[in-house]
């Protein structure tokens, strides 16, 4: 299942969905919701976070404000919010992984490093392919790919595990009746 809470970007994600002949299904759900109502569900949780997109330059687009300090604490405060509903959702030994398109240190190693200290079972997970890409930036190990790398206009990832013993959690049955779901 993917989700997508902003309702005008369901468009585009279920083209990229189709693009790469991914056929899930593709909600439109507060994270908040999804916490809720499937915790400790997944094997693995992937946050695209909503970022202040300072990458976006590098492709030639326009990204106004996007390193301005207000809008950077705002895209920080929004990500720390996702990523604690996404934690609640990932299974006992499963993974979270978080990612961003900004270069912003408070929107990628801080927030990384606020999740550690909130949820002290979950782990950084070290990614050896892309080590040559680890951040110098926090001991965590995360990833930043810069333009100059040519691998893109630039993004940050970083790989948790939820290291906590117990059962994976099954969906509950009336899930797919709280939200309209979209087949692809």
């Amino acid at each position: 299942m993917c989700n997508e809470a902003i309702g005008k970007r369901m468009g585009m994600l279920i083209s990229n969905l189709r693009r790469c002949q991914i056929l899930p299904s593709a909600a439109n759900l507060d994270s908040k919701i999804l916490a809720e109502k499937m915790p400790q569900t997944a094997n693995l949780v992937i946050v695209d976070a909503p970022c202040t997109g300072q990458s976006l330059l590098a492709k030639g687009d326009k990204a106004p404000g996007c390193f301005h300090h207000v809008t950077i604490n705002s895209n920080a405060n929004r990500q720390k919010t996702i990523l604690a509903n996404s934690a609640k959702i990932v299974a006992s030994q499963g993974y979270l992984a978080y990612m961003t398109c900004t270069y912003s240190t408070a929107e990628n190693e801080q927030v990384s490093q606020w999740l550690l200290s909130k949820f002290p079972d979950f782990h950084p997970a070290s990614v050896p392919h892309l080590e040559k890409y680890r951040s110098h930036l926090t001991e965590i190990p995360c990833y930043r790919m810069w333009p100059q790398d040519r691998l893109g206009a630039g993004a940050f990832t970083v790989l948790f595990q939820n290291t906590s013993d117990g059962e994976r959690n099954q969906l509950p049955a009336d899930f797919r009746d709280l939200a309209p779901f979209t087949n692809l």
